[in-house]
Parts: structure tokens; C-alpha cells; sequence
């Protein structure tokens, strides 16, 4: 079980499940390969998790990722079969014995709609409003800019229903790169799957987790040539993804994984090609 690092008792939020092309996932990873762990439908997509990590320190409640949200259509939920509860988020919190309104604060990984869509909600005016009225938003700045102004490539994923209230009601705290957002949780910055998306690394003593968010999105992507399509800049993932395995095995740290259906978190040791995983939590 990884249920505390140090002072921060660890819950892991499962808000559903979606599915995204499997081609698509694995870049130039032949198919022949990456069918073996992880098996597409019909429709080649494969199974993504949407899991959310909320780290409590008495008063203070933290919440990595908000998941898919609910605001989409039924079209949309269709095109990536989502697989949720109405209030994924709410429901996610309810069974541990929170609301919505405990939570302090929320930190995004990257403004991405499976990473970002739980952050509004519509009210019963029908008004999209902070999900979390009494939290702070983290934010990067970089990845903000991203957001309000996409490129071509990536405007499909950056849904501005999804962000662009929580400045609008004040809720919204813009991070530099590589920061301090609280007393041992900080960001590590990455660019190559999108402009400022800032992972998450909480420590404590003598032991570290990092949200891994989609530096490395499942497991299988623990393979140092398994770069999604997805990423504006796969030479630049490579090189990132090259130096945080190295600091990660180095220094022990849990990767815990957004996407990955089946593991929520390893920790890994140098193999003779790669990396190879010897601990485990298991979903």
C-alpha cells in the first residue's frame, strides 16, 4: 500500500476510465509490440485511467488532476468511452469522507481536457464556476499562455470551458517553472508533450512521489523509446523523460501514473537495456 509519504496521508481518487487510439499512445512503437500490454478494442483505442491523487496535512487538502469532469456530451463521451459515475469527482471524494469544499487546493498538471475537465462544473443556472469555490488553482504560467493561445497541433485538447472561469472568479494562482506551490510539494517542469506542463513531486523525509502526469502516462512508457504521438516534441519528451528516469531510480522516488489502467505507482532499479519496475501498487 502507498497510503502516506511522510506528514501526507495519501489517497488515490479513481474517476474513471477513457479510451484514446492506441497508435496514437505509442507513437513509433509498432503495434506488434504494444498490443502486448496494452490490448486495443475494435477501434485500435486502448484503456487510460483518470486517476486523481489528493494529499491531506491537517487543514491543508491538496488535489492533483480533476479528471474528465462531466460537462461533455454525449458525443463526446462516446468518441473516447468514458466510463464515469455522474460526479466522478464528488463521488471520488465522498467515499473517503470529503467534499468538494475541503478541498485547499489544486494543482494541474497541464490544462489538457482529461487533466483539466473536472476543474469547472455548471451550476444549476447552468453558469461553468470553479468545481472547488474555497481552493486555490496552481497553475503554470507557461502552460496557461499554452491554454489561452494553443497551436494548431494541440488546440483540440485545450477546452477553455474547462479553465478559463477559474480566473474570472479570482481562484487562480499562476506558478513559474520548477516552484515551490507548498511546503514540500513542487513542480518539475517538462515541455515536450506540451508547453509548461509542470509534474508534481511531493517529499518528505526520506521518501518521494512524483505524479508523473504525461512525461510518462502508463507503464509501458517506462521505456525510454515509448514517446506518445500526442507530443509536440518527441525528441525533447525523449531527452526529458531520459533525465528524470535517471534522477528517479537514483533517488528512490514512487512514479505515480494518471493513465495507466492497472499499476497506480512503481519504483524502479537500472536494467541492462532500460529500466525495470521493483515495487508496485497495483489498482
Amino acid at each position: 500500500m502507498l497510503d502516506r509519504l511522510g506528514r501526507w496521508k495519501i489517497h488515490v481518487l479513481e474517476t474513471g476510465d477513457f479510451r484514446l487510439d492506441g497508435g496514437a499512445m505509442m507513437g513509433s512503437v509498432p503495434k506488434v509490440l504494444w498490443s502486448k500490454t496494452n490490448p486495443p478494442d475494435k477501434l485500435n483505442r486502448i484503456d487510460l485511467s483518470l486517476r486523481c491523487l489528493l494529499l491531506v496535512d491537517g487543514d491543508r487538502k491538496v488535489l492533483v488532476e480533476t479528471g474528465m469532469g462531466n460537462k461533455f456530451d454525449e458525443k463526446f463521451g462516446d468518441m473516447f468511452c468514458i466510463k464515469q459515475s455522474d460526479n466522478p469527482l464528488t463521488d471520488s471524494l465522498e467515499k473517503i469522507g470529503y467534499t468538494t469544499e475541503d478541498i485547499t487546493d489544486v494543482v494541474l498538471t497541464h490544462l489538457h481536457f482529461d487533466h483539466s475537465g473536472g476543474a469547472t462544473v455548471k451550476n444549476f443556472k447552468g453558469e461553468v464556476v470553479p468545481m472547488f469555490e474555497k481552493a486555490t488553482y496552481h497553475i503554470s504560467l507557461s502552460n496557461w499562455s499554452a491554454g489561452m493561445s494553443p497551436s494548431p497541433r494541440d488546440r483540440a485538447s485545450y477546452l477553455k470551458i474547462n479553465f478559463e472561469p477559474l480566473e474570472k472568479h479570482g481562484v487562480l494562482q499562476l506558478v513559474s517553472d520548477n516552484a515551490e506551490i507548498l511546503d514540500g510539494i513542487s513542480t518539475y517542469s517538462v515541455n515536450g508533450h506540451t508547453t509548461g506542463q509542470q509534474l508534481v513531486k511531493v517529499s518528505d523525509q526520506d521518501e518521494t512521489l512524483v505524479f508523473c502526469s504525461d512525461l510518462i502516462p502508463l507503464r509501458s512508457h517506462l521505456k525510454l523509446p515509448w514517446i506518445m504521438g500526442y507530443d509536440l516534441n518527441a525528441a525533447l519528451s525523449l531527452s526529458e523523460k531520459t533525465e528524470f528516469l535517471q534522477k528517479a531510480c537514483a533517488n528512490d522516488w514512487w512514479l505515480f501514473f494518471y493513465h495507466d489502467p492497472k499499476t497506480v505507482a512503481v519504483k524502479i532499479e537500472k536494467d541492462e537495456k532500460y529500466y525495470k519496475v521493483k515495487q508496485e501498487v497495483m489498482r
